[in-house]
């Protein structure tokens, strides 16, 4: 993986673990836990497996997280307007 490429994945998981933590404060468990997951998916791809052990170890949503780890991902997260005219 080239060096643009790491920093736009290890982007991507700062960010999804920003967004899973606003959605926490509204969401559900499973869309946090989803959004968690997809953001140790990207640390993973930046090879920062450091950071992936820090979320794996979280109490209460590590387990959780473990999980959605194991689950294929859909690979994408498409952010975009639909039905807004």
């Amino acid at each position: 993986m080239t060096r643009p490429d790491r920093i736009t994945a290890r982007a991507a998981g700062w960010s999804l673990l920003a967004l899973g933590l606003a959605a926490g404060l509204v969401a559900p468990h499973p869309a946090t836990t989803a959004l968690w997951s997809a953001s140790a998916r990207a640390f993973r791809r930046a090879g920062d497996e450091g950071m992936v052990q820090r979320l794996l170890s979280a109490t209460k949503f590590g387990p959780r997280i473990a999980r959605g780890l194991k689950r294929e991902s859909v690979g994408t997260l498409y952010y975009g307007r639909a039905g807004l005219a």
